[in-house]
């Protein structure tokens, strides 16, 4: 048996991963030590495997850029970074293209790529707009303080995906309430499996009636573009459909409420986009490099031998790479810790990189625009209406964020 301290040595050597934060707002430090020695280093996950985690910038980009790294979860070596993980291995049929590689991958991402572009997010911003007056308009006649998460970043998505899927505005609390399952870790993998069946079971439904009787929504378009013709199953369209309901709802709900936490607790931002609204765009990717909500990063699998600077990976080994950490690398982004909205933060990897980077960037960003606009024009001095310590940080979510924002102004 070994001794404890080979024990320990070999613990040191490959340590849990992920690591605990210490200030909320930020990566686990372990990462910047991380990322200033080798290209990768070995971690330990949650089932006792170890895998390469990846901390730079310059890493993730050339890990992601490659094609050598699968994204299938079948793959031999891919991490299972949750015990939910391993669903999608048990059930194949049930992935998205985001877990698949080419020419599966660009054949389903092409169909929808014409609907996230972004002229056809910014088409969405009057809409945005006057939705969010509407909605700020009713929390600031009512009763202070407004917890901004329930009233503002978790219903504003959700009703953009309505809007987008032709779905009537009382399903929303449906889609919002298994989609947040199906990114939570504190839920077990039979309760997370059970949610993505209720949905699916929704969305087939949603398909099946377009197939009957299409509108002109987002769903429709897919049917009589694809389903008809015969280049797209019911079967493909439904997990499609899913991916869009819970990127498009959870993650830019995540990343909203920590933007507005930081305009709430920032007076230099709160003040400098009060001063030049036109420096919104560039204060929200400075603000998605800052948050890097996908907080566990992103998982592939090297199917042959890769070098990575001064390390090997080999085939069949996994590899995570850790967005908040290279997004956070002072090579690329001096002063990484400081949040600037008058930085250029356009190379940040908040959306990932390569082929699978996030087909809705677009419109998320927009909406995250308009909400912060709206904030400013509707709670000038918007201000916590709590001790930052009382805030409670969603550490078992997939996408960090917020359960709640109590705010007043």
């Amino acid at each position: 048996m070994q001794n404890d301290a080979a024990l320990q040595e070999e613990k040191a050597a490959a340590p849990s991963y992920p690591m605990p934060r210490v200030c909320p707002v930020d990566p686990p430090p372990q990462l910047a030590a991380l990322r200033a020695g080798r290209a990768a280093s070995r971690v330990t996950l949650w089932d006792g495997s170890e895998v390469w985690l990846v901390t730079s910038h310059a890493g993730a980009r050339a890990v992601l850029g490659d094609r050598r790294f699968t994204a299938v979860t079948s793959a031999p070596g891919f991490p299972m970074l949750t015990p939910t993980s391993k669903l999608v291995r048990a059930a194949p049929h049930t992935a998205s293209f985001i877990r698949m590689d080419d020419p599966d991958h660009s054949r389903l991402r092409s169909m929808l790529t014409r609907d996230f572009l972004a002229r056809k997010a910014e088409e969405m911003r009057p809409v945005l707009r006057e939705f969010l007056d509407g909605m700020l308009a009713e929390l600031v006649a009512g009763e202070r303080p407004v917890d901004l998460v329930a009233g503002l970043t978790t219903p504003v998505p959700s009703r953009v995906i309505t809007l987008l899927f032709g779905v009537s505005e009382d399903r929303r609390d449906f889609i919002e309430s298994r989609s947040a399952i199906l990114i939570d870790r504190g839920y077990t993998p039979d309760q997370v499996a059970a949610a993505r069946d209720e949905l699916d079971g929704f969305l087939r439904e949603l398909v099946e009636s377009r197939v009957a009787d299409p509108g002109t929504d987002l769903v429709s378009r897919l049917v009589i573009d694809q389903v008809r013709p015969g280049t797209l199953s019911v079967d493909e369209l439904v997990p499609m459909c899913r991916l869009l309901l819970v990127a498009g709802h959870g993650t830019t709900t995540s990343q909203a409420s920590l933007s507005l936490l930081s305009l709430a607790t920032d007076p230099g931002l709160a003040d400098a986009l009060t001063k030049d609204e036109g420096l919104l765009p560039k204060a929200v990717e400075e603000l998605l490099r800052f948050h890097s909500i996908v907080q566990n990063g992103l998982a592939r699998a090297a199917t042959e031998d890769v070098q990575l600077d001064d390390v090997t990976i080999r085939a069949g080994e996994g590899v995570v790479l850790s967005l908040s950490a290279g997004n956070r690398d002072e090579r690329v982004f001096p002063s990484p810790d400081t949040l600037d909205p008058h930085r250029d933060a356009r190379r940040h990897l908040a959306f990932g990189h390569g082929i699978h980077q996030c087909l809705g960037q677009w419109l998320a960003k927009v909406e995250i625009e308009e909400m912060l606009a709206a904030v400013l024009r509707w709670m000038p001095g918007v201000r916590l209406a709590v001790p930052f310590e009382e805030l409670d940080f969603r550490h078992e979510v997939s996408s960090y964020g917020l359960g709640a924002l109590p705010v007043t102004w």
